[in-house]
């Protein structure tokens, strides 16, 4: 005889209906500040992309939204981080002008 399978949840509906998970948010930041590095702007955002809005893939309005909320904070620390350094990555001061 075969064993029976028992139905279990998976992790990632579970998470759902918790939000967003910490590395999960981490990722979409770290993706968010990568596309801001080259030089992408906030439009890039791949949760506009109707692949990745609640109606395709079946999440909550409110998680989607979280998704896209973590995207949009790395990029735009991410741009904060280039608006200090300038071009080049190198930190520029009155004193180092010449």
């Amino acid at each position: 005889m075969k064993p029976t399978l028992k139905a279990r949840p998976s992790h990632r509906l579970a998470d759902r209906a918790r939000g967003l998970a910490p590395a999960e948010r981490a990722e979409l930041q770290r993706q968010g500040a990568k596309a801001a590095a080259r030089g992408d702007g906030s439009a890039e955002n791949p949760m506009d992309d109707r692949s990745n809005q609640p109606a395709t893939t079946g999440e909550t309005d409110g998680l989607w939204q979280e998704r896209k909320n973590a995207w949009n904070s790395g990029h735009e620390a991410q741009i904060k981080v280039d608006d200090k350094t300038g071009e080049g990555g190198e930190f520029r001061s009155a004193k180092d002008e010449h």
